[in-house]
């Protein structure tokens, strides 16, 4: 119950800050943004002290379960958002990365929190691949929330709307460089992750944990591997895919495929990584919240 309150104080603390950001699209508020700061920084320090309260009683955390997975990613993106409220404080950036954080927050409340089977005993190669591939995550992420602004944007400027509302977005310029480094560090991190996820399984070879290619996860991850390859190496070679809507389109493909790799991880029953509770169970992992 007490670990639950807590997912609920610091999602509630993001759910008020989004409020607080859709509000300034109809009127204006003083010290809204104060306001933002403060409750999102309140949440962010609960979120810590969630995640720090996981990895004190179960070592292998803060990656060792989808749960824990799912919150880091949310922790990381909060903290960009945080980074947005200083850097671009006239902007209405929030409007779009509060809701995949929040996103993320109700993800990690349908995950499993039993330790995967590739961390039920301390691996690195299981420890740096998770690593990758959440950061990888949140890198789509944002590619996506800046391939959604650059759409929206053009939209405004073609149908000459720009004064007409408040939400207030960076240039196209900006926006279109957001969207190309989100590719190329997205297809960087995912490589990564799947590289030293074959180092991990080749680390498991006769082990009880070990996770075949054919596990449902790993077919999924190939699939949105190949994918951001495909894309970069177009975007590389075909100038006119670096700019405009076309990198645009290729960051929210890129999304579509996080989101079934996602769907797989969180609902994937019939995956091994998910089954630790029947492999591998020679010692009691630490306790946390079942």
């Amino acid at each position: 119950m007490d670990s639950g309150i807590n997912m609920i104080c610091f999602g509630a603390c993001y759910a008020i800050a989004l409020a607080l950001e859709l509000s300034g699209l109809w009127t204006r508020i003083r010290l809204r943004r104060v306001a933002c700061l403060m409750v999102t920084a309140a949440g962010l320090v609960a979120h810590t002290w969630y995640l720090g309260k996981r990895v004190a009683e179960l070592p292998a955390a803060p990656l060792a379960s989808h749960h824990d997975w799912y919150l880091l990613a949310a922790w990381v993106l909060t903290t960009i958002y945080v980074g947005t409220l200083f850097y671009y404080p006239k902007k209405s950036l929030g409007v779009f990365l509060l809701p995949a954080i929040l996103a993320l927050v109700g993800a990690a409340s349908l995950a499993a929190t039993k330790p995967l089977a590739s961390f039920e005993a301390p691996r690195v190669w299981g420890l740096v691949h998770g690593v990758f591939l959440m950061l990888g995550t949140v890198a789509v992420l944002l590619g996506f929330v800046a391939g959604l602004m650059y759409l929206m944007q053009s939209s405004r400027i073609k149908n000459k709307t720009l004064a007409s509302g408040r939400l207030r977005l960076p240039s196209l310029e900006w926006l279109e460089r957001a969207n190309s480094r989100a590719l190329g560090t997205a297809t960087v991190l995912v490589g990564g992750g799947f590289i030293t996820g074959i180092l991990s399984r080749l680390a498991q070879q006769g082990d009880r944990g070990f996770v075949p290619w054919s596990d449902p996860v790993v077919l999924s991850l190939t699939a949105m591997m190949g994918w951001l390859i495909i894309a970069e190496v177009f975007r590389l070679i075909y100038p006119a895919a670096r700019q405009g809507r076309k990198v645009a389109y290729l960051t929210i493909a890129a999304f579509v495929f996080l989101i079934l790799v996602l769907a797989i991880m969180t609902f994937g029953g019939d995956s091994l990584h998910f089954k630790s509770e029947t492999i591998g169970q020679a010692a009691p992992t630490a306790g946390g919240p079942t």
